[in-house]
């Protein structure tokens, strides 16, 4: 319960080296992304984060996947546009 707690606080925190406002609670199965510079209107790269507390601080395997997943580049954008009402 307290490990969530962090989760959701952790942009308040003082170890917390972004700016709060630019973070997004995610929860699952990352806990946050963190856009820098969003508040001043000139994001400069996303931030894939997860908060751990206690002393054993350590990934879970689907979390250390993601890490990896991450760190090869297997990241990509999409959109999904939906037609609006009388549209296609």
């Amino acid at each position: 319960m307290v490990g969530k707690f962090t989760e959701q606080m952790a942009p308040y925190l003082p170890e917390f080296k972004y700016d709060p406002t630019e973070a997004r609670f995610i929860g699952s199965p990352i806990d946050l992304i963190v856009f820098p510079g969003l508040a001043r209107g000139d994001p400069e790269e996303i931030v894939i984060m997860e908060i751990k507390t206690g002393k054993n601080c350590q990934l879970t395997p689907q979390e250390r996947k993601i890490r990896q997943l991450i760190e090869d580049g297997m990241v990509r954008w999409e959109l999904l546009q939906k037609p609006a009402e009388g549209e296609g």
